[in-house]
């Protein structure tokens, strides 16, 4: 594990890292080093002084260089600390496994190297741009202190890896060091070390097991049991207490509370001191270690790994590779468009190279068309074997040379996330000039601002007029309709679809959610489905394996009916490509996108309704806001469509309160609260985390509480909260941690699962996943198992929460019951609780009597607060949002400016330092990156190949 920080004062920690305490066991090993080309340049080699060290701190360098003050003062540096896994710090320093310690030092050293090489930046005039640019510098200035100990006098192996703020650039200047992407690349950073180190673990002769959260590739040595890491590791158990009083667990929080947390050490407390406490912990769990350390020196002896083991009696180049891979839980298949070599050309680690880059590209490519070459190697490393950075680097190198994977330094995409983009496309033009206006003549306009009156609403505005006109005289089958929040694009087609239905046309309304669909359905009055529903009705078409008489059953159903989606910009590449293929089949007469670029984009990858805009497909767009109503939002809605954040900001100042973090769910809390009935039910609560919602929630339900608004006792109720993993992630083992419940939505005969079963994951062995099923017995599950490339997730996998229900609370679903028209981000009310059964009033006055069999009572949540995702197509006319600074990935302008722009009269913003989240909302747009974008050359608009198209959209593409 690494954490990152900032290192606040050179004296301070001159202090701090050269004089702790550190290993001192061996004569060998030094317990500081300088390291760096940077360091070499400064003839600063071996053991740091505290004195040269503070003033390289300090922006002081040995040649008389000064780094340049920015902003008025000077940034020491980073504090890159590298900890060694538990069972690795036990058999170094309890078991007396003096080479772990050198191992444990090659490991980061050889991290750091890397480091230098691949993410230390300055920036630098570029005088042609007449900007500062991002520049990589290939070289560092930084010292290392080994330390053995943490805050709780524990053994902890770990170094501090000091980056001081001084980096050469290319005009042969010391500059400043560029930090962003070292935050930024801190996950990869981690597995890249872990990876260095469990290969020097392995050659030890230890065999290595994947750590309870193997994010990263963090891993444990086998024979080290749980039991014995726990009575170990106060320190991190009073960290994760920490975190639980906030349900936190992001790097950055666990940083934060490791400092909120921390003891001031002991200096009387002496090695002898400690070693014999370590010694009686250890007879106190019958840890000796001993026996493992002995075994590990015999098998090392004989050069003996985990990974020559798995090759004993495995004959033939192909073979070996093969036997790797699949101890790695990567299943090789033929035809594999990211591993096309000729069985046996590659070597054994080759081979379980190419392996795990396939499968980190598969995982991606879900979420992704255009991948980040970083998450690309962190995602290949954490599939762990004997496989390091270089490793990938090389593989990855080697597809971009062969065109397998396409893209610059950055990013990268594959050839089939390409061929799918362009099917978008072709597909899409396939209806250009194809189909007869469905309306014609000078009294179009005329008839719409009828037909709107006919259902009473206000007289449709020009964009509006435009778009319905346009829907109904076009000429093309696929037509979209742009605008942002709050313009009416809904509203503009429901007099379309009116028109439609008089003339005695099929209309459907979908969506990319249940509840969208079904709102939109209602606008329309027209049967109403999710995307994938309709999809599934007719996916026989879709894949070629249609009888005659299924296909003509579907074109009599569809011919000549019209298509509405509305957020269209939340269906990704494959689907879109499946629903304009089906249009094209059965001859539908209007395919009708309704979306806003500008807006939450699809879960999955692509942003084909961003792209077909780009190539020009015909779009009617509309512009006036009708959602704001206030000089506020009126104001904040035009800043927004400008890209203006600081403007933005300026505006919300009246209406913005900063907080320290701690206290932002319950100031939301005392707000919300405190406001009428009547207000608060027009009154949105939004929240940008996970963790701050359930705060949130919790804070509002104690409001509630101490008002006398909830009545009756608690019910404690255990709720299934999903784990986000993609379907060649849950082939993977890190997403079965102990505790989790495994859903399985789908057959899999070969395994001994049908559709519905589900268990509790008691212990992960190897391959192998341990279910305890709901009939008592215990059964194996192995994921690398899992088919590759389905429709559909196989299984579904759940985190266990506690929540408290009472009489009175709001609440949400987290899951769809389609037959009783419960929907996954419906609200709902807790109308009553009995002894064996919580009643539930939907918003539409329906009561379900939920007793402890129904699954539903395990699929909802508080809902006094929600996220961005579950708000986009809410109106209210007040809104709440809390966000924080801390929540970096989230602070993006795409859901800043969604959750704003669900409000038409007040918003309210309560953040912990408003400053860092404006810079954060306005470097960050969010979104995504075509596959078409990630492969043009640097500012150049990509030409369009025209692809060979498989149009029975079986998509067997290599996806």
């Amino acid at each position: 594990m690494i954490n990152l920080a900032a290192v606040s004062s050179a004296s301070g920690a001159g202090q701090y890292y050269s004089q702790d305490n550190y290993y001192t066991s061996s004569e060998l090993t030094e317990a500081s080093e300088w390291v760096g080309r940077g360091a070499e340049a400064l003839n600063l080699r071996g053991r740091v002084d505290e004195q040269g060290f503070v003033a390289v701190l300090a922006g002081k360098l040995p040649d008389g260089s000064r780094i340049p003050i920015v902003h008025g003062e000077h940034r020491p540096g980073v504090d890159l600390t590298f900890s060694a896994p538990k069972s690795i710090s036990l058999l170094a320093l309890v078991g007396r496994d003096e080479r772990i310690v050198g191992a444990f030092r090659e490991s980061v050293n050889a991290t750091l190297r890397w480091t230098e090489k691949n993410i230390v930046e300055a920036r630098v005039w570029d005088p042609k741009a007449r900007v500062q640019v991002p520049e990589k510098t290939g070289n560092m200035v930084a010292a290392t202190f080994l330390h053995d100990v943490n805050r709780n006098n524990e053994p902890q192996l770990h170094i501090h890896a000091v980056i001081a703020n001084a980096t050469k650039a290319s005009d042969g200047k010391w500059h400043a060091v560029y930090n962003d992407q070292l935050y930024r690349t801190q996950h990869l950073i981690g597995a890249v070390h872990n990876a260095e180190l469990r290969s020097r673990i392995e050659a030890l002769g230890y065999e290595t097991v994947p750590a309870r959260n193997p994010i990263g590739g963090a891993f444990e040595i086998k024979g080290v049991s749980r039991d014995v890491i726990e009575a170990f590791s106060t320190r991190r158990g009073e960290i994760l207490e920490a975190l639980a009083k906030e349900d936190r667990s992001s790097p950055r929080e666990r940083e934060l509370a490791a400092l909120a947390t921390r003891q001031a050490k002991n200096p009387e407390f002496s090695p002898e001191e400690r070693n014999a406490a370590w010694q009686s912990t250890a007879e106190r769990v019958g840890f000796d270690g001993r026996d493992l350390v002995g075994a590990a020196l015999d098998r090392s002896g004989r050069q003996e790994t985990i990974w020559s083991r798995v090759l004993d009696g495995v004959r033939g180049i192909g073979a070996r590779g093969v036997a790797i891979a699949s101890a790695m839980g990567l299943t090789p298949r033929n035809g594999d468009a990211l591993v096309p070599e000729r069985h046996g050309r590659l070597s054994p680690t080759e081979y379980a190279a190419a392996q795990a880059v396939a499968s980190a590209a598969r995982d991606l490519g879900e979420r992704e068309a255009a991948l980040d070459r970083n998450d690309l190697i962190r995602t290949a490393l954490e599939r762990g074997g004997p496989v390091l950075v270089t490793d990938i680097e090389d593989r990855i190198a080697s597809l971009v040379d062969r065109g397998l994977l396409i893209g610059g330094e950055r990013l990268t995409t594959t050839e089939a996330a390409l061929k799918l983009e362009h099917l978008v496309i072709d597909l899409a033009n396939t209806g250009r000039d194809a189909v007869a206006p469905l309306a014609q003549g000078d009294t179009v306009a005329a008839e719409l601002q009828q037909a709107a009156r006919d259902l009473g609403l206000r007289r449709l505005n020009s964009g509006q007029e435009k778009a319905g006109t346009d829907v109904l005289q076009s000429r093309n089958r696929v037509h979209l309709v742009q605008g942002g929040a709050g313009v009416g694009k809904s509203a503009a087609m429901m007099p379309v679809a009116h028109i439609l239905k008089q003339e005695g046309r099929a209309v459907f309304a979908l969506a990319h959610a249940g509840r969208t669909a079904r709102d939109f359905g209602a606008k329309l009055d027209a049967p109403a489905s999710t995307v994938d529903g309709f999809l599934g009705k007719f996916r026989h078409v879709l894949d070629g394996s249609a009888a005659p008489a299924q296909l003509a059953e579907a074109r009599t159903s569809l011919a000549g009916s019209v298509l509405m989606v509305d957020e269209a910009s939340q269906i990704g590449n494959e689907r879109l490509a499946r629903l304009i293929d089906l249009a094209n089949t059965t001859d539908v007469a209007r395919l009708v996108l309704a979306g806003d670029v500008r807006q939450l984009p699809a879960i999955e990858a692509g942003k084909p309704f961003e792209i077909l805009q780009k190539e020009g497909l015909a779009t009617s767009i509309v512009t006036d806001n009708l959602r704001a109503q206030s000089p506020q939002m009126q104001d904040l809605n035009i800043a927004l469509e400008s890209r203006d954040m600081s403007l933005a900001f300026e505006i919300l100042k009246p209406d913005t309160l900063e907080v320290p973090f701690d206290k932002g769910p319950e100031t939301v809390a005392r707000l919300w609260v405190a406001a009428p009935q009547a207000e608060r039910d027009r009154t949105l609560l939004l929240a940008s985390g996970r963790a701050m919602r359930g705060a949130a929630n919790v804070a509002v339900q104690g409001g509630r509480l101490a008002r006398g608004e909830l009545v009756g006792e608690a019910r404690q109720t255990t709720v299934l909260d999903r784990v986000t993993v993609t379907r060649e992630g849950a082939r993977q083992m890190r997403g079965y941690q102990e505790g989790r419940i495994v859903e399985f939505r789908t057959n899999l005969p070969r395994q001994g699962f049908v559709r519905g079963d589900r268990g509790e994951v008691q212990a992960v062995e190897g391959d192998k996943v341990m279910l305890g099923m709901t009939d008592g017995s215990v059964r194996e599950f192995m994921p690398d198992k899992l088919a590759r490339n389905l429709s559909h997730d196989a299984v579904s996998i759940y985190q266990p929460k506690e929540i408290a229900l009472f009489e009175g609370d709001r609440i949400r679903w987290t899951d769809n019951d389609r037959d009783r028209g419960l929907l996954n981000g419906d609200i709902a009310h807790i109308a009553s609780i009995g002894r064996d059964s919580v009643t539930v009033l939907t918003r539409d006055g329906q009561r379900y009597e939920l007793d402890p069999s129904d699954p539903m009572l395990e699929r909802l949540d508080l809902a006094y607060a929600i996220n961005v995702h579950i708000a986009q197509g809410m109106t209210a006319d007040k809104g709440i949002v809390l966000m924080s600074e801390r929540e970096k990935m989230l602070n993006t302008t795409q859901s800043f400016l969604v959750a704003v722009t669900r409000i038409a009269e007040t918003a309210t913003l309560v953040v912990d330092n408003v400053q860092s989240l404006e810079r954060d909302v306005t470097r960050n747009p969010g979104g995504k990156t075509s596959a078409m974008e990630a492969a043009a050359p640097p500012n150049a608009k990509p030409e369009l190949p025209v692809p060979v198209l498989e149009l029975n959209l079986g998509f067997d593409i290599g996806l």
